[in-house]
């Protein structure tokens, strides 16, 4: 594959699930109805993170009224296994599964954070696991989703350690280690990203437009691209009707996407619109 090459459409993401459609599961009643789409929360395992209380916030008062929450990756700033992680963000999980209890569908596909979610956590949120690139209608409007880091095909180191990282053996091997040396090693890695990532091009921590051109070309029936990953929220233009919309993370504004019937739009949610 090409280094602007697009991804295959099924593959790389969960693998004990297969779906074909993750439109909207729309409620019923008279309201219209909306979905949000957010990414990057970068969830913390102290559970007084002022982000942990935003987004457990969000998940309380604002995502029940939405048909589907879609994330894209980067829910959590580490998972380590689901026996560690079911442990470490049980508020998280649980206030998942009140929602999905609560009739709001989520799917969520991987981040580079968040890659190693299996049965268990499907299974204790309800979230339903989607593929790492989706092409789906929601309420009308024929999108690309996934998380972005695919797009960010300049840093070609950074690639050939996500294609490792996402190989079936090595993530075996992973999570068949003790919990003391699963944790020794994922702040390991934490470190090392954070250190690499200070020292490289500006240009290579953002998508390349290249490769964007190329998925809009092969995807010509859904102009609309929604990602993260890169942390620098924006709608961009593009020539024939695309747009491309990068989600921001949750420092300090929350970035949610809102998609209706008749409009897509960002609204920004901040700590001190919500109440303690």
């Amino acid at each position: 594959m090409s280094d602007n090459a697009c991804p295959p459409l099924v593959g790389g993401g969960p693998r004990l699930f297969t779906r074909t459609d993750f439109s909207p599961a729309e409620k019923p009643g008279e309201n219209a109805p909306f979905s949000y789409v957010i990414a990057d929360i970068h969830l913390e395992t102290d559970v007084s993170h002022p982000i942990n209380r935003h987004f457990l916030h969000f998940l309380a008062h604002e995502a029940p009224e939405a048909d589907t929450l879609y994330i894209l990756g980067d829910l959590f700033e580490r998972w380590l296994g689901d026996d560690i992680g079911l442990e470490d963000y049980a508020p998280i999980i649980n206030a998942l599964r009140a929602l999905t209890d609560s009739g709001t569908a989520v799917k969520l596909l991987y981040g580079n954070r968040d890659f190693l979610m299996r049965e268990a956590f499907w299974d204790a949120t309800g979230v339903q696991p989607m593929p790492e690139v989706v092409l789906t209608d929601i309420h009308g409007h024929c999108v690309i989703l996934c998380h972005g880091d695919e797009l960010c095909t300049l840093d070609t180191e950074y690639q050939a350690v996500r294609r490792r990282l996402r190989s079936a053996w090595l993530q075996w091997l992973f999570l068949h280690m003790s919990r003391a040396r699963r944790r020794a090693v994922g702040e390991r890695m934490r470190l090392r990203s954070q250190q690499e990532s200070a020292h490289k091009p500006d240009a290579w921590m953002d998508v390349d437009e290249d490769t964007v051109r190329s998925w809009f070309d092969a995807y010509a029936d859904y102009p609309h691209l929604i990602h993260g990953h890169t942390h620098r929220p924006g709608h961009h233009l593009y020539p024939n009707g695309r747009h491309r919309w990068v989600l921001g993370d949750w420092r300090p504004q929350a970035w949610v996407l809102r998609i209706d019937p008749s409009t897509i739009a960002f609204h920004c949610l901040t700590p001190d619109e919500q109440p303690a």
